[in-house]
């Protein structure tokens, strides 16, 4: 039985998510295979935009759709069912009007799932780790952690650029991997220049050896958090954002700088709602540090 993984790739666009799968494929007598799963290739937002726009949780549907269609592909390879696999790529083809490289010799081989999307939420991560724990398959994370300005200039040099308001909106909405709040995000490869890519290799490997298990059911309830230790962190968090709101205030128009606010509000009162919860399991006295990580 082939071993697989999924390496979920987190980042904004021109952060260089499409050249790192690009590499990866042409590793030199590398031990495995490659699916590359290009959102961009399967959900065509720019050239359906007005279908879109129109249709209320059009995108949402497609996303989820990807999603169980990697499912079963991974599914037939664990099962060595030649024929499940051929079908299911025959009808990936028809409904993303995209060809999937993947043949059924990838059955004999270990294999790697590179998800090549932004996954700018949490939420989006999650889906795949979902998937990961469910079918016993490892699991791991590549965040390209790029400035903006490098970011839109790269886009600009692309032959086919997107707009700049598209980079800035996932930028600002951008939830940053972090292994010390979030166990799931523990194993994650960060990238600012270069990457190590025997690193990389090094990490496939790793996670062949280790798949995600499935999760066991919680029986135990925690207890809330003292609504103290809460505040502490509440006044962390409304330094952070004031940090991040004078660094933005040159580079970014007034409106921009009060959508930027309302975002990191957002996110405050989301993880203040997690800390009451005990959602976040981590020593309190790492907390201040692990929080300030999100931003």
């Amino acid at each position: 039985m082939p071993r697989i993984c999924l390496n979920v790739l987190v980042g904004i666009p021109g952060s260089g998510k499409t050249t790192y799968c690009q590499q990866i494929v042409a590793l030199p007598n590398r031990k495995f295979e490659v699916v590359h799963i290009c959102y961009d290739s399967c959900i065509k937002i720019d050239a359906n935009y007005d279908t879109f726009r129109d249709t209320t949780g059009l995108y949402k549907i497609q996303r989820q759709k990807l999603l169980s269609y990697v499912e079963m592909i991974i599914l037939s390879l664990k099962e060595l069912d030649e024929q499940k696999l051929k079908e299911v790529a025959a009808r990936w083809r028809e409904e993303f009007e995209h060809e999937l490289i993947i043949s059924t010799a990838s059955m004999s081989s270990h294999i790697v799932f590179l998800i090549d999307d932004n996954n700018y939420y949490r939420s989006m991560r999650k889906e795949w780790q979902k998937i990961a724990s469910k079918l016993s398959i490892g699991y791991f994370e590549t965040f390209f952690d790029t400035g903006l300005s490098i970011a839109v200039q790269r886009n600009q040099q692309r032959a086919q650029s997107i707009n700049e308001q598209v980079i800035y909106q996932m930028w600002m909405r951008l939830e940053k991997p972090c292994g010390k709040l979030y166990h799931r995000e523990q194993d994650v490869i960060t990238i600012e220049d270069s990457v190590d890519y025997e690193r990389v290799v090094g990490q496939i490997q790793y996670c062949f050896e280790h798949p995600l298990e499935r999760a066991a059911v919680q029986t135990m309830v925690a207890e809330p958090m003292e609504q103290s230790k809460v505040h502490k962190i509440d006044i962390i968090l409304r330094k952070i954002i004031s940090k991040q709101i004078v660094a933005v205030k040159d580079c970014m128009s007034k409106q921009e700088v009060q959508g930027f606010a309302q975002i990191l509000q957002e996110r405050r009162k989301c993880i203040l709602e997690q800390l009451r919860a005990c959602e976040l399991n981590v020593p309190d006295e790492l907390l201040p540090n692990a929080v300030e990580e999100l931003f």
